[in-house]
């Protein structure tokens, strides 16, 4: 089929079976309103739970926030959705709401925002204050009833490791389709994917989330786990939603993000009749690319000399080296004492040469992902941030990319959100007036409807 180009509110092209958005310029963002009275009960009640809906505000910016308040007789506690940023049940820590008023700290990575002010009749004002920025919030209390949802702890196995998760229902009608979340790296647990778990569910869709192997609840030890260790974890749990009756085994799909992009495919071509496969902000280069890629750029922006940037990606190589030779480890040494007061380093002083990160490099370092997307035959979404910093720039990569998306006969679509970072939310361009940090324009809805198109 020959290539055309049709230009509008999005460019896209078609190759073959494969429809590419090189530009999303949707004009509406999904609905991701967590908002709801979850329990419903009166105050009277031994237990109940209120929910409280509103924005915080500084100059002229605005961010949702949804508060939910949990009480019984010996204790209260609260947490916070943020819908536009893409989280939920953060734990609202020290709060306190009594004598009219009204107080909670949400902890984060780098920064504590802490919320204080007073209450009357169904209204909660106050200001908030985080690092150097202040502003107001207001918060409503929802009298609508809300359809929970429903939620069950779950386990499954792979070989003698024991994966713990959550298997999300929706209310209606059964069997319901599923869509399975794969972790990026690192110690992710099934929290990380509770905020797309709970949109989807919303919309029809069960969510199976679990802790990655070595972490929460789950066994094992994903350090010195190989990617097809974890593609198996994967094909795990579809086995085990198969075997679920409030789930269609014709209909489950999965959804990758960062290293789970990865993952994600690698089980597919190993899971017969996948319903769909979504892969986010996967690189479409090896990792050493990847990594190396990134500790270029980030270095780059971080203002630090051509100089200090070969030293660091040559200590990189030589690391890199040596995981997979396991030859030259007291020259290694060396050079990781040499390097490791600058602020650039990544290695500490006195690192084992058994470093776990050694096995990371000589397990999955070498991963090609293209050969594995181009066999991969269920309908296939991937998706970038056009300003996602942590590998190469798409375009380096974007003939490869293209060129495995129309293998397999399957159909696929990539969209790339322009002003979007790693985790598809927007990043003010360097000059712009700051703002809340949320997801890009159209992400969620594309999402949504994605997924929908293969499961109905």
């Amino acid at each position: 089929m020959r290539a055309t180009l049709v230009l509008r509110a999005m460019l896209v092209v078609t190759v073959l079976c494969a429809s590419v958005v090189a530009m999303s310029q949707h004009s509406e963002v999904a609905n991701a309103n967590g908002s709801a009275l979850r329990a419903g009960r009166s105050p009277v009640d031994k237990h109940y739970s209120e929910d409280w809906d509103g924005r915080r505000t500084t100059d002229g910016k605005s961010q949702s926030i949804v508060l939910h308040i949990e009480r019984s007789e010996s204790a209260e506690g609260a947490t916070v959705d943020l819908p536009e940023f893409g989280a939920s049940d953060i734990p609202a820590s020290k709060f306190k709401m009594a004598d009219g008023r009204f107080h909670f700290e949400l902890v984060g990575d780098a920064s504590t925002a802490v919320f204080d002010g007073t209450i009357g009749g169904d209204t909660i004002q106050g200001s908030w204050k985080e690092g150097d920025r202040a502003g107001s919030f207001e918060l409503k209390r929802l009298r609508q009833a809300h359809q929970a949802l429903r939620e069950e702890d779950v386990s499954f196995k792979n070989g003698d490791v024991k994966l713990a998760g959550s298997l999300l229902l929706p209310r209606g009608h059964v069997p319901a389709p599923a869509i399975i979340f794969v972790q990026g790296a690192g110690p992710e647990t099934r929290f990380a994917s509770r905020f797309l778990a709970e949109f989807f569910v919303k919309r029809g869709v069960a969510a199976l989330i679990y802790d990655k192997r070595g972490t929460g609840a789950s066994t094992g030890d994903w350090k010195h786990s190989s990617f097809d260790d974890l593609a198996g974890d994967v094909m795990a749990s579809a086995s085990f939603l198969t075997s679920r009756p409030e789930i269609d085994p014709a209909r489950i799909g999965l959804m990758g993000s960062s290293q789970g992009g990865w993952i994600a495919p690698m089980a597919a071509i190993r899971t017969p009749n996948l319903a769909f496969v979504i892969v986010k902000s996967a690189a479409a280069v090896t990792p050493e690319e990847q990594e190396l890629a990134r500790v270029e750029t980030q270095m780059r922006a971080d203002g630090d000399s051509p100089a200090d940037i070969e030293e660091a990606l040559t200590l990189y190589g030589h690391a890199i080296a040596y995981a997979r030779s396991g030859e030259g480890w007291d020259s290694l040494a060396n050079e990781i004492g040499a390097d490791s007061q600058k602020k650039w380093a990544f290695f500490d002083i006195g690192t084992p040469k058994d470093y776990w990160f050694f096995d990371q490099i000589r397990l999955n370092f070498g991963h090609d992902p293209i050969p594995v997307l181009q066999e991969v035959k269920s309908p296939l979404l991937v998706i970038f941030g056009g300003e996602d910093d942590d590998g190469p720039p798409l375009q380096n990569s974007l003939g490869r990319l293209l060129e495995a998306m129309r293998g397999g006969g399957k159909s696929a679509k990539l969209e790339v959100f322009p002003a979007a970072g790693h985790d598809l939310r927007v990043i003010p361009a360097k000059g712009q007036a700051w703002d809340f940090p949320r997801f890009a324009l159209g992400y969620l809805d594309s999402l949504a409807s994605w997924v929908k198109l293969q499961t109905k």
